[in-house]
């Protein structure tokens, strides 16, 4: 029997991995990218079509020249829209591309007013912050979803028992659903920021011109009554000289979020390694190995890690990019358009592949709630109700449980988690001089992890 192979491995699994999951972790092996001017096609046909409804509102062009390039523009997105108007790299950029096609279907007597009192300047950051405020939209439904997913699941895994840890080592105890939450909130935070970014970003700067506006009586606000951006530039040197901003704001954004996403794949990578075996990932978000048939590889939980640093250098660069800018624009600012671009499309289907994970992934309970009576994870339950109990100094009752903790390893007792290590805390409660025993029953609770846990999380 031979088979056709498309890709080295995934014989073996039960589920066939999901497009999506392969394509984010083979990122751009195989496939390109479109030139970053194709992408701002659509947003510098919608900027145009405001500003020349602004030239109309101000009379400096008359109604017979409105509707032609109206009608001109409406009929290029149409064609656009097709796949029928193509994209001519010689034609050096977008605006060039679209001015040049208005010129050739409408005469130069008509087209050639499109660009009155306007500057390559302000259509370049118009288009880049129309062009984020979509993807920024787009990062918000996808992270609410996201949320959603976290929040659904940590209602279900909220009695189910697991090791809290602390230098990679169980430390306390907790429930997978109290997991989950602490990465919902955090990333209800990074919501919270890419909301801002349009409070603080999402500003109109046609009618700066080159940076220090123009002879034309260009209404800046008239403009954007048509494109309903959020604000207006204030200071027109300003608007375009740090033109970055928008740029860095998006791409810091995107870094920290992707940071939390990395915490949440490092996490669940080691939950479902075989030494841990808490959780298992589906096959649907999983990939193999070429060479060994038995491989389930996290590949797309170790991609999240690697666009989260990539989301670091092309925050750096635009850092680095903006820093010295001198007032007016600067050709070097055109590369600000590049790493947002490159960092939104590294990060764009992140946030729905790690809902598919979580929302798929398959939990071990049993194994999870074993772990949280091994060891001394008991020890600081122990120690704060014997603290809170009998009114001791924190530091006080510490000091107990570390020589309880001593002397049970020196006997070969490698845990807390039933009454027979009782005897020797209450030992050791004798050698400090209190005149109190811990009762069986109070032990008990205090090494109960359901009791833990509710005390802990209540608080």
């Amino acid at each position: 029997m031979t088979k056709s192979i498309t890709k080295l491995w995934g014989t073996a699994f039960s589920k066939t991995p999901k497009n999506e999951a392969v394509n984010f972790a083979a990122g751009r092996d195989v496939q390109s990218l479109p030139a970053a001017d194709e992408l701002l096609i659509p947003y510098e046909i919608k900027a145009s079509l405001a500003y020349v409804n602004g030239l109309k509102d101000q009379k400096i062009i008359d109604q017979k020249t409105y509707k032609q390039l109206i009608s001109g523009l409406k009929k290029l997105e149409k064609e656009y829209q097709s796949g029928k108007f193509k994209f001519d790299p010689q034609k050096e950029d977008v605006h060039t591309n679209i001015e040049s096609w208005l010129i050739q279907k409408l005469g130069i007597d008509v087209a050639g007013k499109i660009h009155s009192g306007r500057s390559r300047n302000e259509q370049g950051i118009v288009d880049v912050v129309l062009y984020i405020k979509s993807m920024n939209d787009i990062f918000k439904k996808e992270i609410n979803k996201l949320i959603k997913v976290l929040d659904e699941s940590a209602k279900q895994y909220q009695d189910i028992l697991i090791p809290g840890y602390t230098h990679h080592q169980p430390a306390t105890i907790t429930t997978f659903g109290e997991i989950l939450d602490c990465y919902s909130q955090a990333f209800s935070k990074d919501l919270k920021k890419f909301n801002l970014w349009n409070e603080t970003e999402e500003i109109n700067p046609l009618g700066a011109s080159a940076g220090y506006a123009s002879s034309y009586p260009i209404s800046k606000n008239k403009i954007n009554q048509y494109l309903k951006l959020k604000q207006v530039f204030q200071n027109s040197i300003q608007v375009i000289t740090f033109k970055g901003d928008a740029e860095t704001q998006m791409v810091f954004n995107l870094a920290v979020f992707m940071n939390h996403l990395s915490s949440l794949a490092q996490t669940l990578i080691i939950f479902s390694t075989k030494e841990f075996g808490f959780i298992s990932i589906s096959d649907e978000y999983s990939t193999g190995s070429s060479i060994m048939p038995q491989k389930k590889n996290p590949d797309p939980l170790e991609v999240m890690k690697a666009k989260a640093s990539m989301c670091h250098g092309y925050l750096m660069s635009l850092l680095s990019l903006t820093k010295a800018a001198f007032i007016g624009y600067n050709r070097d600012l055109q590369w600000t358009k590049y790493l947002v671009m490159d960092a939104v499309n590294e990060c764009l289907m992140a946030p729905k592949i790690m809902a598919g994970i979580i929302k798929t992934l398959k939990v071990n309970a049993h194994k999870m709630a074993k772990q949280t009576i091994a060891g001394f994870i008991l020890a600081q339950s122990i120690m704060e109700n014997l603290a809170i109990e009998f009114k001791l100094p924190m530091r006080l009752a510490k000091l107990i449980l570390e020589e309880t903790v001593k002397q049970c390893q020196t006997k070969g007792i490698s845990s807390l988690n039933t009454v027979k290590e009782l005897h020797t805390l209450n030992k050791i409660i004798k050698q400090f001089k209190l005149n109190f025993q811990v009762k069986e029953k109070q032990f008990s609770d205090w090494i109960d992890p359901y009791q833990i846990v509710e005390k802990q999380i209540k608080n």
